[in-house]
């Protein structure tokens, strides 16, 4: 059977990966799973979901990882017709399935109010990122995101994930954690997320919930 190294050799020579994320790929995506509260990684009957999953960082790697039955969201479709093949290479085809279309179509369908984990990696600004997950989540559920190289991780938090922002989504900001020399944010859903969201991406990108230097 091929392996996910192999799978990400093949996303950095097709162009959806660069050498340095191809590189640091399957560790970088391990890490997602060192939040402590996260669900058990060999439960089969969690449900996740990885928006912008690109080349397959972090969730075609996650998906190997765990017993999780996930669905890989890209609006690309050159991209999503290699998550496909790479489904099917690592024999993944009974429990990932590969979705082609825009991540608020995606939180605005059957999976609204449905999903314990949500991944994210370089897939929008935090505001907008928070907005397309928030949705997805059930209560209790977590956002999960790798965020940029920061020397104050505490002040990081303050800037990219406002409190009085992510409480407008039902959100609440759990922490941070680092492997190696990369950081992680766990974010809850903790109350109801309101009906209009997520708006529009033209809508999010024109009128974010709020603004944070990247």
């Amino acid at each position: 059977m091929t392996s996910v190294e192999e799978i990400i050799d093949a996303a950095r020579a097709e162009g959806y990966l660069t050498p340095t994320a191809a590189m640091e790929g399957p560790a970088h995506s391990a890490g997602f799973l060192a939040f402590s509260d996260l669900p058990r990684s060999d439960d089969p009957q969690v449900g996740a979901v990885d928006l912008g999953t690109g080349g397959g960082v972090p969730g075609l790697v996650l998906a190997t990882r765990t017993a999780w039955r996930w669905k890989l969201v890209d609006r690309g479709e050159r991209r999503t017709t290699f998550l496909r093949w790479a489904v099917r290479k690592l024999g993944l085809d009974d429990r990932v399935e590969v979705l082609l279309e825009d991540a608020v179509d995606v939180a605005r369908g059957p999976l609204r109010g449905c999903v314990d984990v949500v991944t994210a990696r370089g897939f929008a600004s935090p505001a907008l990122t928070a907005e397309c997950a928030a949705p997805l989540l059930e209560i209790g559920g977590f956002l999960l995101v790798s965020e940029p190289p920061m020397q104050d991780a505490a002040a990081g938090s303050s800037a990219r994930w406002p409190a009085e922002g992510l409480a407008v989504l039902g959100l609440h900001d759990v922490g941070s954690w680092r492997v190696g020399d990369r950081t992680y944010r766990a974010i809850r859903r903790l109350e109801m997320c309101p009906d209009h969201f997520p708006r529009r991406s033209a809508r999010q990108v024109d009128d974010p919930l709020w603004t944070s230097a990247e």
